[in-house]
């Protein structure tokens, strides 16, 4: 077993650098990066490895800001130093070398490209090692990661250096949804919090790469696509690095080094006047200059809760962890909390049917501690009907819950545009429906949206207003449909919303009340004012405290419940509910006279007084409504349209050519669904042949068909004529049933011109709004998807999107599209 390199009571630095936002880069938008830094930071901080000062989080606009967030930590670092990046990383050619690139990062091209707002790997590397560390750590997520071994192996000073990257060299990689962290960084987060296979204790460098390499490489793929595969360059010492532990020091405390800032009180002092500033990355506290109080480490509580709720519980606990009441005698801290969040039917699925799983993972696809995260010992479900649904399995339960108790409320409200004045006269005391059809039939232009029902559980409340007067539950989904996946929280619904001007003036929103307040967690500068009416039909959100105890684990259950009843206690007290209050949350039902407390002036846009709201919703309303979710999209119907002309012959080979696209999309579909392949291109005075039959296929069938069959052929291809023809084909299937359909195209756009020659665009446009069934189109050239071309007007007036090859996502959003008309990978 290698010797291991143990941080603790050493002067070590964590310099977390992440960049969530570009202003030229594509994609410009890395939201997921900030779940990174927040999660990553909580991780260290309530750890047994870094001081709370000796954590920094850098968010660079350029260079400057980075190199000097860089400096400070190399010079103060002593023990550990790690480095942590997340952001887009670029290459200048294959196997060229990494350079991470800053929010104002510009690309100019020439015979070789210049990364403006860049830093090359070799200069950071250089400047990592001038630190008089012990031992320096290395963690890269971003694309082309690996490409950063060539400059570790260059170097000679490698004994003390440990390099993980996230992906193998000259390969991109996804962010993930942006609602959570992205998928590297979470698995990496997994694995400390919980340890190796979830079983706690320490988690060395070593270790932790080898998890990170068999779970990637066998769960996630990469955009060529191939397996997705971190590699690690271990310190050539051979000595492993310890990251993250649950179990106190080897060796008495007396017999390690002193913090730096215990062993140099005069530097401490010199300094102690003023706050250092990083621009762009945080700021950093010097500790405190009375005697020294050696403080046991304090117990780690774990705190699961729902998506669209998560912010302010995450505030609660901070503000808990730094109250009095967290504190001993003689200031120690008591507890920890690591508050998460997953997908809230997964939540429920996982405590009904997999306590089991979740409390000692087994090989297999059911693994509760990977994809929703440790064990909880306390969950906060937005809705409290949950536990009644979790509580409902029939098998084994390895967990039990118990002091449910009320924290907070928010109704949930549809939340229209101010500007559709004549909608607004009657805002409570009628149902959705009643609401909904008040402001269509005001205002004809008018569009509902709700997130997905999956993720996040006031989504599912909403859905269950939609399904109560609806025929069905197509006809309800109707209602709220519009191209892409649905966005996973209402969170993430408004923020999407507000890069849309002209959406979002014209878009109404099925969203909790208390985001009224929050924002919504983007910046809300430029967003649409909303004024929020209230549907008496549609439950709300009812926060619930609820704890979690698991079998076997005794070692430490008495602290545990001490630990997690302190908690309890402060957020139902008058501090707890002045978080809840202060983000838009109302009283928990039933508060009586303790509802005084909670009385704040309302939000700009809600109500003090709302009238009569639906009861807190039951735990059958609640599965009743996503069995309907789930019932009503599938099976599908797709037919898609594969440009087989001449022009597309550079554009037919491997993975990222148009068959290999065609073929990964098939995932989505299953063999209850119905699909075909035509090969478009004129012959004999038809737009296409068939390339495979429309019906039902194994997806293997379908792909090995797809490989002997699909040729590029010395034809033209008419796109007007075969998205007629096409359109026509689609409306004759599934006559009698609510089915969903789509058309996918897939082109090299070379004959566009046949799409607008002699007045055929306006036809086409008024045959696709007229028909109902969405087109996307996937064009393997870049730039055809702009705005006003003549593919994304057809897609948008079709109800469909519009993908090109300036997406690094075309392939998985095309995955997307599929999937959500068809029932699923059935092989």
């Amino acid at each position: 077993m290698p010797q291991r390199f143990d941080p603790r009571g050493r002067a070590n630095r964590a310099l977390l650098v992440g960049v969530p936002e570009y202003q030229e880069i594509q994609p410009r938008d890395l939201r997921a990066v900030n779940h990174n830094l927040a999660q990553l930071s909580e991780v260290l901080r309530t750890g047994k490895l870094f001081e709370p000062d000796e954590i920094t989080v850098c968010r660079p606009e350029g260079v400057d800001d980075f190199t000097r967030a860089l400096n400070e930590a190399v010079q103060s670092a002593e023990g550990l130093l790690l480095f942590y990046f997340a952001g887009h990383g670029a290459v200048p050619a294959a196997a060229d070398e990494l350079w991470l690139q800053m929010r104002n990062a510009r690309v100019v091209a020439g015979s070789a490209a210049v990364f403006q707002g860049s830093q090359s790997w070799s200069q950071i590397l250089g400047t990592l090692v001038s630190s008089p560390a012990e031992q320096i750590v290395v963690i890269l997520d971003c694309c082309h990661a690996g490409n950063a071994a060539l400059v570790w192996e260059a170097r000679r000073e490698k004994q003390r250096v440990s390099q993980l990257m996230s992906v193998q060299a000259n390969n991109l990689i996804g962010a993930g949804p942006g609602t959570r962290p992205t998928p590297f960084t979470e698995q990496l987060l997994r694995i400390l919090k919980g340890g190796v296979a979830g079983q706690g204790g320490d988690v060395g460098f070593h270790a932790l790469s080898e998890e990170l390499r068999a779970y990637m490489t066998k769960h996630h793929r990469t955009e060529r696509p191939e397996p997705w595969e971190p590699q690690s360059r271990p310190a050539t010492s051979g000595v492993d690095v310890l990251l993250a532990t649950d179990l106190p020091p080897e060796d008495e405390e007396e017999d390690r080094p002193q913090p730096w800032w215990r062993r140099r009180r005069a530097a401490v002092v010199a300094a102690a006047a003023a706050v250092v500033v990083l621009l762009g990355c945080g700021i950093w506290v010097l500790p405190g200059l009375g005697p020294p109080v050696r403080c046991a480490p304090p117990l780690e509580l774990r705190l699961l809760t729902d998506p669209d709720i998560e912010s302010t519980v995450r505030e609660a606990a901070t503000a808990y962890m730094a109250s009095d009441a967290n504190r001993t005698g003689d200031g120690c801290r008591r507890s920890g909390i690591t508050t998460y969040s997953a997908g809230a039917a997964d939540v429920v699925a996982a405590f009904r049917d997999d306590t089991g799983a979740w409390q000692q993972p087994a090989t297999g696809d059911i693994n509760p501690q990977r994809d929703i995260g440790a064990q909880p010992d306390i969950w906060i479900p937005a809705v409290s009907a949950d536990v009644e649904r979790a509580s409902s399995g029939t098998g084994p339960a390895y967990a039990s819950m118990s002091d449910l108790q009320p924290l907070a409320s928010s109704p949930v409200v549809l939340a229209v545009p101010k500007s559709f004045t004549q909608a607004l006269s009657q805002r409570d005391g009628r149902n959705l429906a009643d609401l909904l059809k008040g402001l269509r039939s005001k205002y004809p232009q008018a569009q509902v949206r709700r997130a997905d029902p999956e993720f996040a559980e006031a989504a599912l409340l909403a859905s269950s207003g939609l399904y109560t007067t609806a025929a069905s539950g197509r006809e309800a989904e109707e209602t709220v449909a519009y191209p892409g996946p649905p966005a996973p929280t209402a969170n993430d619904l408004l923020c999407d919303l507000a890069e849309v001007d002209e959406v979002d003036d014209r878009t109404a929103v099925l969203v909790p009340e208390h985001l009224f307040t929050t924002g919504g967690g983007c910046e809300s500068g430029s967003r649409t004012e909303r004024v929020a009416q209230y549907p008496d039909d549609v439950p709300g959100l009812d926060l619930t405290y609820v704890r979690v105890t698991w079998q076997n684990a005794q070692r430490d259950r008495d602290a545990r419940n001490e630990a997690a009843d302190g908690f309890r206690k402060w957020l139902v007290g008058e501090d707890g509910a002045g978080i809840f209050r202060g983000d838009g949350f109302r009283a928990p039902a039933g508060a009586g006279a303790g509802a005084t407390a909670w009385a704040v002036k309302p939000a700009a846009g809600t109500l003090a007084d709302t009238g009569p709201l639906a009861g807190a919703a039951s735990g059958d309303t609640m599965d009743a409504a996503l069995r309907t979710y789930r019932g009503a999209n599938g099976p599908g119907s797709v037919l898609f349209l594969l440009d087989s002309s001449g022009s597309m012959g550079d554009k037919w080979h491997g993975p990222s050519g148009a068959p290999g696209i065609l073929k990964q999309s098939l995932r989505g579909l299953g063999v209850n669904d119905t699909y075909g392949v035509w090969s478009v291109g004129e012959k004999d005075g038809t737009s296409h042949t068939d390339l495979l039959t429309f019906g039902q296929h194994s997806n293997a069938d379908a792909e090995s068909t797809i490989d002997k069959h699909a040729k590029v052929e010395d034809v033209e291809a008419d796109p007007y004529k075969a998205l007629k023809d096409a359109w026509e084909f689609m409306a004759d299937q599934n006559t009698g049933d609510q089915r969903p359909r789509l058309i996918v195209y897939l082109t090299d756009d070379e004959e566009k011109d046949k799409l607008t020659e002699g007045g055929r665009l306006a036809g086409l446009l008024k045959s696709a709004r007229a028909r109902r069934i969405p087109v996307v189109v996937v064009s393997v050239q870049q730039g055809t998807c702009d705005p006003g071309k003549p593919n994304e007007l057809i897609a948008v007036a079709s109800g469909g999107r519009c993908l090109d090859a300036n997406r690094s996502d075309l392939v998985p959003a095309l995955q997307d599209e599929v999937a959500r008309t068809g029932s699923g990978d059935q092989r």
